[in-house]
C-alpha cells in the first residue's frame, strides 16, 4: 500500500473496550442487524441506533452480492437504484462509507461490519480504507453452510483477511474479530459443536494477529442447555485466550421467528436473560418483523430497547471476575449462604463443583461430595444435580453434614 493510500488510523474506536468498559459498569451491550445499501439510510440507521435508550453499537451489514465477492452486480444495482439486502461496502467507495461514519463513529460508538463471507479480503480492505476496524466471521463459520468455497480454500482466504485487520495493530489500533462459530448452520445444532467452533476460530484469529476477539453462541431451544453451554464456553475461552482482550457475544434465537410480536418479543427479552444470566457481554437482537420482511430502523431501535429493559431487569450484566457456576439470579435451589468459608468472588471450587455463586456471593452444598453433574433445573442455577444440591443458609441445614 502506498502512502498516498494507506488509511486513516481507524475512526471507530476500540470495539473491544468499549465493550469491556460496559461490561465493567454492569450493562449489557445491545447490536442490531442492520444494512441498508443507500448510504443516507445507513447513516440513519446508525444515528438511530446510537441515540437507542440502551448501551449500543453500530452495526453494518453487508448485501449478497458483496457476501459472494460480485462487486459487479452491487455496483450495477448502485447505478440503477436497485435496493439491496445490505450495504455493498466494496461498490461504495471509501469516501462514502466514510461520509456514513463520519461524527457518528467513535471511542464512545464503535461500528462493526458483518458480512458472511468465505473470501473476505476485499471486504476488509474496504473497511479499514473506511477508517473502521471492526468485523466477523470466520474460516469454517463462513464457510458451512453459506459458501460452496473448499474449506482450504476459505482457510487460506481468512489467513489473507486476518493479515489485513491485524496490520493496524501496527498503526495504534486494536481491531476486533467476532467468530460466528456459535451460529453454525443457524439453529438447532449440538451445543458442544458451537462452543467447539467459537473457540477454534477465535484461536485462528489469535494465530493470525488479532488480539480482540469475541466468542458467539446462538439461543437455542432450552434455556438450561443454553446456561450451561455459555458458562463451558467462558471457561474454556478463560483457560485458552489469555492474554487476549476477549469476550462473549449471544445471538437471539437464529431459527423460524415467531410471528406474532408477543412471541418475538418474549423470545428476545428470553436472550437478554440469558445474557445477564451466563456473564456474556454483547446481544445481538432481533425485531418482531423478523418472520415476515427486513425490519424497519424504528423496530431495529425497538428490539435494542427492548432487549437493554429485559437485562435490567434480569439484573447487572456479570462482570470478568465471576467465577461461572450458578449465576447471578436467585431461586430456591441457590440461596447465599452467610457463613461460608470462601469470600466473595473467591475460585471456583473446581471440578467436583461443590459450590453453586450468585452475584458473587459463595454458598454450600448441602451435602458435601454430592454427585457432580450439570444442573438443568433451575434458570439461575447450575450447579450439581441432586436433590440434596440445595444451597442454604447453614443454620437451616446444620444437620447435613
Amino acid at each position: 500500500m502506498t502512502a498516498a493510500a494507506r488509511p486513516l488510523l481507524p475512526q471507530a474506536g476500540s470495539f473491544g473496550g468499549f465493550v469491556a468498559e460496559a461490561r465493567r459498569a454492569g450493562r449489557l451491550v445491545v447490536q442490531p442487524r442492520m444494512g441498508m445499501s443507500d448510504p443516507h439510510l445507513m447513516r440513519e440507521g446508525l444515528l438511530a441506533t446510537r441515540r437507542a435508550d440502551a448501551t449500543t453499537v453500530g452495526t453494518i451489514t453487508l448485501d449478497s452480492y458483496t457476501r459472494v465477492g460480485d462487486h459487479r452486480e452491487a455496483r450495477r444495482a448502485l447505478a440503477t437504484g436497485v435496493a439491496l439486502n445490505g450495504y455493498p461496502i466494496v461498490a461504495h467507495s471509501a469516501a462514502i462509507t466514510r461520509a456514513v461514519t463520519d461524527r457518528i463513529a467513535g471511542a464512545s460508538f464503535p461500528v462493526q461490519v458483518r458480512h458472511g463471507s468465505a473470501a473476505p479480503q476485499d471486504i476488509f480492505e474496504a473497511v479499514v480504507a473506511a477508517g473502521l476496524s471492526a468485523s466477523e466471521g470466520g474460516p469454517i463459520s463462513y464457510c458451512l453452510p453459506y459458501s460452496r468455497t473448499p474449506v482450504a480454500r476459505s482457510v487460506a482466504n481468512w489467513e489473507a483477511a486476518c493479515a489485513v485487520l491485524a496490520r493496524l495493530g501496527a498503526e495504534g489500533a486494536e481491531p476486533h474479530l467476532e467468530t460466528f462459530g456459535g451460529c453454525m448452520m443457524g439453529q438447532l445444532c449440538p451445543p458442544s459443536l458451537l462452543v467447539a467452533l467459537s473457540v477454534l476460530e477465535a484461536l485462528f484469529f489469535r494465530q493470525h494477529g488479532l488480539r480482540s476477539v469475541s466468542l458467539s453462541y446462538a439461543q437455542q431451544t432450552h434455556p438450561g442447555q443454553d446456561a450451561e453451554a455459555v458458562t463451558a464456553l467462558r471457561r474454556l475461552a478463560g483457560e485458552l485466550l489469555v492474554g487476549l482482550d476477549w469476550h462473549i457475544v449471544i445471538y437471539t434465537y437464529m431459527g423460524v421467528y415467531p410471528h406474532s410480536a408477543g412471541g418475538a418479543r418474549l423470545l428476545l427479552e428470553e436472550a437478554a436473560r440469558l445474557a445477564v444470566r451466563t456473564g456474556a457481554a454483547r446481544l445481538v437482537v432481533k425485531t418482531e418483523a423478523e418472520a415476515h420482511r427486513i425490519p424497519t430502523i424504528a423496530e431495529n431501535v425497538r428490539a435494542l430497547e427492548t432487549a437493554a429493559r429485559a437485562a435490567e431487569q434480569a439484573g447487572p450484566a456479570v462482570g470478568p471476575s465471576r467465577t461461572p457456576g450458578c449465576t447471578r439470579r436467585r431461586s430456591p435451589w441457590c440461596t447465599p449462604s452467610s457463613a461460608s468459608t470462601r469470600t466473595s468472588g473467591a475460585p471456583s471450587p473446581g471440578p467436583s463443583r461443590t459450590g453453586c455463586w450468585t452475584s458473587r456471593t459463595a454458598c454450600t452444598l448441602t451435602t458435601p461430595g454430592a454427585p457432580a453433574a450439570i444442573s438443568t433445573r433451575a434458570a439461575g442455577c447450575t450447579g450439581p444435580r441432586s436433590a440434596r444440591c440445595r444451597c442454604a443458609a447453614p443454620q437451616a441445614r446444620a444437620a447435613a453434614g
